[in-house]
């Protein structure tokens, strides 16, 4: 049996001008840019359609494939021109040929054709506006999408991809299982569940249709009436085979696999072999032995940076060592380690709430045997290097204040104790492979940021309250700190962070008022005391959850929200139900968009932005927090349908967690875990998440060659130089743990 292979490429480059007019052409007149728009201002008009030209070549078109054209005009004057495509040259054979109507009011056309003639690897597109009205036409969002040139009919099997997507590791036995294929046809599919020779089930296909996110015409299969656990199924779909799978408790292990990300990027201490097997072991990194030149007395960033800007250093040295290497280079981040530290110290006060164990001895570190909770053991260490990050009493720094964005900054003398600095990392950028001991940069800090100070004092006040029972002593040190980042955040609230330095990533952020929330949020639920109540109503945040946005480091409401209400405080009834109520609206549009995809995923929306796989799984962690409230099961299932598009459901039939799958992550963006690069250095181990498509940036060199070539879903490539597509970082894999934790106790019966 042959199928049409319907999986749709964007087959125009640069169609939004985000990238200025290359390789758009004109003829007759000339183009410029702004705004996303290009405008062509016609003058001379001339007699002839093509006397005036927009367009660009090399469009490949198959025979029998279906496009979708789709672009916005408006013009100054109203006006009519040709949109077409055509073979580039004599006879100048036309393909597709519209004639549209503009006026002042922008206005969308899309159409869809059929390639009627023989294939074109070097098809020509154009506007044809001349011989009409002299005026000034804009063009935006311009988009052909269809087949690949030579992708047209495949026979089955010619693609690597498997056309029956599912999840690879498998399903649980009473939970919704669900199955995609892209198919061209609008009739439904015969589909037979196989264990072994023997059908354990059959039906028909649903047919879902278009597919914005993928760009592909989808079909649905739905086994969930299967329950009984077996190994090895198959689904055939129209003679097309799955991956094998099973069903059963397939998730039992990820959680310690997850949590397990954050051991191997400890900072400042070997990796034993004992804990994660000879493959990932490795000598400390950033620990003062040659080539390194260590964490423990590291000093402030001096030079000049990519702005121009000239930053005198400063007086002290701190110790910062610890913490985790906060994705694939050596940076170690306070931004970041914020948002992932609150995800974990989430989960344990979820387990200690609803009392689900978290015994020493559930993770392989060192800590283990100490006879405390080996979660808590992992992510102090990470607590640890926050703490050190903050400035000693008495010193005063030069810092930009105010709204600076754009324009050389002006550094006003400020006092800086409490503040917290908001990286440490190499002051130039290191190449991969490159073994984290192995590092030969200077290490240096950069500049505090209210940002930075404001995540300290929110995880300083969480981890007051999670390790009080185990730990008081650094509980009270954690408290301390707290408050001195908060009052140290009050008298200086507007240093914001910039992208300026090379050598490590900016997280920079101008608004900085859901940080406040945030840690107004824990220092109330910690200390109960009306300063911190009187801050959180203030706010015009306070009990709000985003809209349409999941939690992350640019954006803490989230977290703000869900710590008032789960962790019992003196807040008066009503508020902690207003803030319940939020969370579960919040969850339920989470849900609600699941079934508008084709794959499932509890997402809205055609494009994947940087990190799309954890949106997945920050909006898997508020539909978890809601069934907390609610009990309502509908909210498991979606959290299990974001699993199920993570671990193969997807447009590019891969497994997006390392070790799980048929197609398993292989070549994340890593310095160390760089086989692809070096045979002598390990892959990724087990319960690494890749941050996955990623169709909005594309600037890697990896990347930049599927600029224009693949839609929403499909951007996406399993190599190492792709850090817009394939980084890993901590704050990603703390919500596949909180995730996996949170399956793992919902579904048991």
């Amino acid at each position: 049996m042959r199928i049409a292979d319907t999986r749709t490429t964007e087959l125009l480059n640069n169609g939004d001008f985000s990238q200025g007019l290359n390789p758009w052409w004109t003829a007759g007149t000339a183009a410029s840019t702004t705004g996303g728009e290009a405008c062509l201002t016609i003058t001379q008009p001339g007699s002839n359609p093509w006397d005036v030209l927009f367009g660009q070549g090399g469009v490949g078109l198959n025979e029998g494939g279906t496009y979708t054209l789709s672009f916005t005009a408006r013009a100054a004057q109203p006006t009519s021109f040709r949109t077409l495509l055509q073979f580039d040259g004599a006879p100048y054979t036309n393909y597709f040929v519209q004639e549209v109507d503009v006026t002042s009011q922008p206005k969308t056309f899309t159409s869809t054709f059929t390639m009627a003639q023989p294939g074109d690897a070097k098809a020509a597109f154009q506007f044809q506006l001349g011989a009409k009205a002299a005026t000034t036409v804009c063009f935006s969002r311009i988009s052909l999408t269809g087949p690949a040139f030579g992708s047209a009919v495949p026979a089955a099997g010619a693609d690597d991809l498997n056309l029956v997507r599912l999840n690879q590791t498998g399903y649980l036995p009473d939970r919704p299982k669900l199955a995609a294929l892209p198919f061209d046809s609008d009739r439904p599919l015969p589909w037979t569940l196989l264990d072994g020779t023997r059908a354990v089930a059959s039906g028909v296909t649903r047919v879902f249709g278009a597919d914005a996110a993928s760009g592909e015409h989808l079909h649905q299969v739905d086994f969930s009436a299967v329950t009984a656990p077996a190994d090895g199924l198959v689904l055939d779909v129209a003679g097309f085979r799955s991956h094998p799978f099973r069903i059963g408790r397939v998730y039992d292990g990820l959680k310690r696999d997850a949590l397990a990300y954050f051991y191997h990027n400890r900072s400042g201490t070997p990796i034993e072999a004992k804990y994660v097997g000879d493959a990932w072991a490795r000598p400390a990194g950033h620990a003062g032995s040659s080539p390194n030149q260590g964490d423990t007395r590291v000093s402030c960033f001096r030079g000049t940076d990519q702005a121009g800007n000239v930053w005198p250093g400063c007086a002290y040295e701190l110790d910062a060592s610890g913490g985790w290497y906060d994705a694939g280079d050596h940076g170690k981040y306070v931004v970041n380690g914020g948002v992932s530290v609150w995800t974990l110290l989430n989960l344990a006060e979820r387990g200690a709430r609803l009392n689900i164990p978290d015994a020493d001895g559930s993770l392989s570190i060192p800590e283990s045997g100490n006879g405390r909770s080996d979660l808590l053991d992992e992510v102090r260490w990470e607590l640890d290097f926050m703490l050190r990050m903050q400035i000693p009493d008495g010193q005063t720094l030069p810092l930009p204040r105010g709204n600076q964005r754009g324009a050389p900054l002006t550094l006003t003398p400020t006092p800086a104790g409490g503040l917290v600095h908001q990286k440490l990392t190499d002051v130039a950028w290191t190449g991969l492979p490159l073994r984290p001991d192995q590092d030969p940069q200077p290490r240096a800090l950069y500049y505090p940021t209210t940002a930075a100070t404001l995540n300290l004092a929110g995880v300083a006040a969480q981890c007051a309250r999670v390790y009080r029972a185990s730990d008081p002593a650094f509980a009270d040190r954690c408290l301390s700190a707290a408050r001195r980042a908060w009052q140290a955040a009050k008298a200086a609230p507007d240093v914001y962070a910039y992208d300026l330095f090379v050598g490590g990533g900016p997280y920079d952020d101008t608004d900085v008022s859901d940080e406040f929330y945030w840690a107004a949020a824990e220092l109330y639920a910690t200390t109960g005391e009306a300063a911190f109540l009187e801050a959180l109503r203030a706010s015009p945040l306070f009990l709000q959850m985003p809209e349409g946005r999941e939690l992350g480091w640019s954006d803490l409401t989230a977290a703000g929200t869900l710590t008032l209400a789960s962790v019992p405080t003196a807040l008066p009834a009503a508020d902690v139900q207003q803030a319940r109520a939020n969370v579960v609206a919040a969850a339920r549009a989470f849900r609600d968009a699941a079934g508008t995809q084709g794959y499932r995923l509890p997402m809205t929306g055609a494009t994947a932005t940087w990190g799309s796989n954890s949106g997945v799984l920050n909006r898997s962690v508020v539909m978890g927090a809601a069934w907390d409230f609610t009990g309502d099961d509908s909210f498991v299932n979606v959290v299990l349908e974001g699993l199920n598009y993570l671990l193969g459901r997807n447009p590019m039939d891969k497994s997006y967690v390392s070790g799980y799958g048929e197609r398993p992550l292989l070549n994340p963006h890593h310095r160390f875990w760089a086989r692809s690069l070096d045979a002598a250095l390990p892959g990724p181990p087990r319960g690494v998440v890749s941050g996955g498509p990623n169709s909005v940036n594309f600037s890697d060199p990896v990347a930049a060659k599927l600029r224009g070539r693949c839609v929403g879903l499909r951007c996406y490539t399993d190599d190492i130089g792709a850090y817009t597509m394939n980084e890993v970082t901590i704050n990603w894999n703390a919500p596949l743990a909180w995730v996996a934790a949170f399956v793992e106790h919902s579904t048991r019966r």
